[in-house]
């Protein structure tokens, strides 16, 4: 296993961790931090050592409208995040399924019409900015 010099700065530590090429694990510190808590929809950890509980599972996905769309027929809340800046260009759907275990949808170098995407049944939404020379910061939360 190797780290993935891709990550995009997110805007919190962490790693990707690669195998034959393929991403396949990511690795985040349980410091609270807000950008990752909130779009990982999580509450603070009850401490750092591991309780053997999945925090989260990400998945690839294609066609982020057609998966809004389902999601949105089956009344289920959720979260998005664009990272525009990233690359690729990164456009995530959270949700959370019956055990409260946070699914993460990520669409590589897909960019979103925000406006298109506001109050469309989502109960948050962030984009983050890379500014130059400038760790990633939050530049639109709704």
């Amino acid at each position: 296993m190797e780290v993935d010099s891709q990550r995009p700065d997110f805007g919190f530590p962490g790693y990707w961790l690669k195998a034959n090429s393929e991403t396949c694990v990511h690795l985040a510190s349980q410091q609270p931090n807000k950008i990752r808590d909130h779009f990982l929809l999580k509450k603070h950890p009850k401490g750092t050592t591991g309780s053997g509980a999945v925090d989260h599972i990400a998945f690839l996905a294609k066609d982020p409208r057609a998966v809004r769309s389902r999601i949105q027929s089956n009344k289920v809340e959720m979260h998005y995040r664009s990272f525009p800046d990233a690359k690729p260009p990164l456009f995530q759907i959270f949700l959370k399924d019956p055990d409260d275990v946070t699914i993460e949808l990520n669409f590589l170098g897909e960019k979103i019409d925000e406006r298109a995407w506001q109050g469309e049944g989502s109960a948050s939404a962030m984009t983050l900015r890379k500014e130059p020379g400038k760790k990633t910061k939050l530049a639109h939360q709704n």
